[in-house]
C-alpha cells in the first residue's frame, strides 16, 4: 500500500541521518576517553644511552657460541656489546653471562656486571662482582675473572671467597682448567687456602 511505502521511506531517511551521528558520537567519546599520551615516554633510552649510541658501533643481546679445544660446549651472551675505544681487537660488554657445558654433563657458568673479550688474545675478562657458579655446588665470588674462548681455563688474579659441599672457604687464587691427559676438568684453589668445614653443606 502506498501508506506503507511512505512509512518505509521515512525510516530509511532517517536512519541515513541518525546512524552517522551515532557513529560520530561514538568515536568522539573514544578520543574524549582515552588517556594522552607522551610521545617522549615510549623512547627507552636515557639521554646518556643515546649519546653513546650516536658516536659509536653498539649492538645489543649479544650471543656467542663454539666447543673448545677439549669438546667442552661454551656460549656466551651479554646485554649489550661495542668495541673497545682504545683497541679495536676488543669489545666492551654489560652483564656477560658465559655457560660452559663440560663433557662430564656437569655446568660452569661466570657472570659479572662488565667484561672485555678480546678475540686476538682468546681471552674473557670478566669484571664487577665476578662469580663462578658450578653445577656441582661450588658458588666462588671474586673482583675479577678470566675465562679463554677456545678452551677451558677459568682463573682468578685475586683473592676469592666461596662455598661448596665442604663448606665454606677463602683462597688468594682459583684455577678452573682440564687435565692435559684425561681431559677432564680440575677446580684448584691455591695462595692461602682457608676452609670451614660444615657438614650441612
Amino acid at each position: 500500500m502506498p501508506w506503507r511505502d511512505k512509512g518505509w521511506s521515512r525510516i530509511v531517511f532517517w536512519l541515513k541521518i541518525t546512524l552517522p551521528l551515532a557513529a560520530l558520537a561514538l568515536l568522539s567519546t573514544l578520543f574524549l576517553l582515552s588517556r594522552s599520551v607522551d610521545p617522549r615516554s615510549g623512547i627507552p633510552f636515557t639521554q646518556v644511552e643515546i649519546a653513546e649510541r650516536i658516536s659509536g658501533q653498539q649492538m645489543t643481546a649479544l650471543i656467542y657460541s663454539g666447543v673448545s679445544a677439549e669438546g667442552h660446549q661454551v656460549g656466551l651472551t651479554a646485554d649489550s656489546a661495542r668495541p673497545d675505544p682504545v683497541t679495536s681487537s676488543r669489545m666492551l660488554t654489560q652483564n656477560p653471562v658465559a655457560v660452559v657445558n663440560l663433557t662430564d654433563g656437569s655446568q660452569v657458568t661466570v657472570q659479572a656486571a662488565d667484561g672485555t673479550v678480546d678475540e686476538a688474545a682468546d681471552l674473557l675478562t670478566l669484571t664487577g662482582a665476578a662469580r663462578l657458579t658450578s653445577s656441582l655446588g661450588y658458588v666462588v665470588d671474586s673482583a675479577a675473572l678470566t675465562a679463554a674462548m677456545t678452551r677451558l681455563a677459568i682463573n682468578s688474579p685475586g683473592p676469592i671467597t666461596g662455598s661448596g659441599p665442604p663448606g665454606r672457604f677463602s683462597a688468594g687464587t682459583m684455577a678452573l682448567d682440564s687435565d692435559p691427559v684425561t681431559g677432564q676438568a680440575t677446580l684448584l684453589f691455591t695462595g692461602g687456602v682457608h676452609l670451614v668445614y660444615d657438614p650441612q653443606s
